[in-house]
């Protein structure tokens, strides 16, 4: 983790956002005496693609079960075995 100030932040701001997209490094922003942020990239499907970051979710879907999962899933839609839930109540009655 990258400490710096606000001021620090202000004057570059694009290298610190590279840091943390790139590198996949959180950048802790101390501002003043209020508080302290941190900026972390967020999950962005051109990120994943580019492969600039693996993040718990895709360390996840990369499990081979998990994989195994979505396929049968998508198999059982594509074969029309599903069913559609168009409101709160239906979906309650489904899991009884």
């Amino acid at each position: 983790m990258i400490e710096i100030t606000s001021t620090e932040l202000r004057k570059n701001m694009g290298k610190y956002l590279d840091i943390a997209m790139k590198k996949n490094e959180q950048v802790l922003v101390r501002y003043r005496n209020k508080g302290s942020f941190t900026i972390t990239p967020a999950i962005e499907p051109e990120n994943v693609a580019r492969g600039i970051k693996k993040n718990e979710l895709e360390a996840y879907l990369d499990q081979p079960e998990i994989r195994e999962s979505i396929k049968c899933s998508e198999e059982d839609f594509a074969a029309g075995r599903y069913r559609e839930v168009t409101s709160i109540k239906e979906l309650w009655e489904g899991i009884r």
